[in-house]
Parts: structure tokens; C-alpha cells; sequence
């Protein structure tokens, strides 16, 4: 990987963005070398001894590339490659940058459990509704307490999301439980996606 490129290029997206028109979803590609700054990030994102300041300026480019999600989509395909970059960015500060993360995370297997669990007390709830969501795709054997512990929460959103986490377990008796509750839920959308998913056989 050429660093210094990649800091460079870096570099340029960052004045040119300080006065990019930002009146359109995914302005942020408008920069005119912006495809030679995503090769550079991939390139960067599979060194697995990236320093804390490449693993910053990788963090911006997810969040910058959420419209997109041609970061997350290259991580996806080289899950082996990236593994080491993905668990420091799972720690970014930058939530759109977490959530793709744990997005990718709900394919690479048990060995991202432990960072999909703690994304569950991510600070973001649209993050953590993500967290929730991957790790549902992983089945876990403890399925049915998380879905208990996320069935009450607060948003609406995050009620929702513990629908996957109830089809986990694969306990008929436990869905009609939940559907019962849910049915009475106060926000629709949530009632709606209850009966849609839970009431199936």
C-alpha cells in the first residue's frame, strides 16, 4: 500500500470538502479523484498493522461513503483480509461508520459475535437497531433473552428489530408470546411488521 498516497489524497477530500456543495445525498463522491481515494482505502483497510491515524482517515471515508456503501460492500467480500481494521472501526467515534460495520460484521461468522453484542449498548440507536439486526443473523443461543431484553425498549425502531432476534430462535411458542404483546404495541408500524412476520406457521 502506498500510505503516503493515501494520506494525500486524504488530504485533498478533506479541503475540497470544507466548501463542496452539499445540497445532494452522496455529495461527498463529487470529488473529482474520489474512485482513486476509494482504492486507496481498500488497499489501506486490508494492512493489518494500520496505525490509529490511517484507521481515523479510513473511519471518515466509511462514514463519507454511507450513501454508497461500496466500503462496507468491499469489506463483505474480503472479510479475512479486512478483520483487523473492521474490529478498530467497530470503536470509531463516527456512528455511520459503526453501523456498516456491524452490518458486514452479521457474515463473519462467531468470531464477530463478541463485537456485534457489544454494539448492542452502541451510544446510536440507529447503530445499535443494526447491531441487533447482524447479530440475529447469527442465531445465537441465548436468542431469546435478547429478544426479551430488546422487546421493551423505548424505540419503537429497536422493538422492531427484535422481531429478527424472536424468528431467531425458532420457538413457535415464543413468537405467538410475542405477537400477543406486540399486537397491543402503541406504534403501528410495529404491530404491522409483527403480524407480518410472527403470524406466519
Amino acid at each position: 500500500m502506498n500510505h503516503s498516497a493515501f494520506e494525500k489524497r486524504f488530504q485533498e477530500w478533506t479541503q475540497w470538502r470544507a466548501t463542496a456543495d452539499r445540497s445532494e445525498d452522496g455529495w461527498q463522491t463529487d470529488f473529482p479523484q474520489w474512485d482513486e481515494l476509494m482504492e486507496l482505502t481498500t488497499a489501506a483497510m486490508k494492512e493489518p498493522g494500520a496505525d490509529a491515524g490511517t484507521i481515523s482517515m479510513i473511519a471518515e471515508l466509511w462514514d463519507a461513503s454511507e450513501e454508497t456503501e461500496s466500503l462496507l460492500e468491499f469489506a463483505r467480500d474480503n472479510l479475512d483480509e479486512c478483520w483487523k481494521v473492521l474490529r478498530s472501526l467497530s470503536s470509531s467515534s463516527l456512528p455511520r461508520c459503526r453501523w456498516q460495520v456491524y452490518e458486514v460484521l452479521a457474515d463473519a461468522g462467531s468470531r464477530a459475535e463478541p463485537i456485534l453484542r457489544q454494539g448492542l449498548f452502541d451510544s446510536d440507536p440507529y447503530a445499535r437497531r443494526r447491531a441487533l439486526l447482524a447479530l440475529a443473523r447469527h442465531r445465537p443461543s441465548d436468542a431469546q433473552q435478547l429478544a426479551e431484553a430488546f422487546l421493551n425498549d423505548d424505540d419503537p425502531y429497536i422493538r422492531q428489530a427484535a422481531i429478527e432476534m424472536v424468528l431467531a430462535t425458532q420457538d413457535t411458542s415464543f413468537r405467538r408470546s410475542v405477537l400477543a404483546l406486540l399486537s397491543s404495541d402503541p406504534v403501528e408500524h410495529v404491530r404491522v411488521n409483527a403480524r407480518a412476520k410472527l403470524s406466519a406457521e
